[in-house]
């Protein structure tokens, strides 16, 4: 399948899978990691099931996965998506043990209506945010493949706010979002997705990370900042926020993958050939 094709589905459907982003040779290693990480730094979030263990800000503690944020295919239909400009908003481990079950319909952020910081419905008919779920296990009806609503990103809102859909409800054209282990979920973050029951006897393991494009505020996930301490804060709203990436960390990525986490560094980085790099 072409970028230009890929583009089109998700311009169509709210999502495309890019078969085969991680190596094979390299799946185990990087899935074992995920997996070390989720025993030591795992936890429990307010937006997944309960037998979903996530972590919040994956970078810092695993950078195993890096390289593979610019893989050639993945990044063309990005740029196609967002252009050129874009960087990560978040990074998340995803573990989804056996005996999962169903979650909740929902959009991602900035899309989620009960979020301090958020696109308030009825939102815009743009690709503004997309979320990319990397398959570290094969993604089946069995493990527990994500599900998707197709063309559920063109509605003006989404389940998270005033809709009345019922959340847990199953739907006639809902399907799962399969795809062998190295393979990556592209999804439009307007669409409607849901954990899936894990019938199988292994973890579904994952990582997401979402792309933003240079136009998108992410301030207000600094919970530092005055707009998480304004928005979401004052509020007591459920929001996520993002840790820093310590600059030990940023030093260890990748030239190509750098940019893509530079606004999350707690130091001010030069542009490259500017006269301050020069200095």
């Amino acid at each position: 399948m072409t970028t230009r094709e890929r583009v089109e589905l998700v311009r169509d459907q709210g999502f495309c899978v890019v078969p085969d982003v991680i190596p094979e040779s390299e799946i185990q290693g990087v899935r074992a990691g995920i997996l070390k990480t989720a025993d030591e730094q795992g936890e429990t979030s307010y937006f997944a099931p309960s037998s979903t263990v996530c972590i919040a800000g994956l970078i810092n503690y695993n950078q195993s996965f890096a390289s593979y944020l610019v893989e050639p295919r993945l990044t063309e239909l990005v740029i196609s998506l967002l252009d050129e400009h874009y960087r990560v908003s978040f990074t998340t481990a995803l573990v989804n043990h056996p005996s999962q079950e169903r979650g909740q319909w929902h959009a991602d952020w900035p899309f989620l209506q009960h979020c301090g910081a958020r696109i308030v419905q009825p939102y815009p008919d743009a690709v503004m945010h997309l979320t990319c779920l990397f398959m570290l296990s094969d993604f089946t009806p069995e493990t527990g493949a994500t599900l998707v609503l197709p063309k559920s990103h063109r509605r003006p809102f989404n389940p998270t706010g005033e809709s009345g859909v019922d959340k847990f409800e199953t739907k006639s054209d809902e399907k799962h979002a399969t795809g062998s282990a190295g393979s990556v979920l592209v999804m439009d973050s307007r669409c409607w997705h849901a954990a899936a029951p894990n019938r199988s006897e292994e973890p579904r393991v994952a990582f997401a990370v979402r792309f933003a494009p240079w136009w998108l505020n992410l301030e207000v996930l600094r919970k530092d900042s005055f707009l998480h301490r304004r928005m979401v804060a004052a509020h007591d709203k459920p929001d996520g926020s993002v840790p820093p990436v310590p600059w030990t960390v940023y030093e260890k990525l990748p030239h190509s993958v750098k940019p893509l986490f530079h606004h999350w560094t707690e130091r001010e980085i030069p542009v490259p050939g500017s006269s301050e790099d020069a200095c």
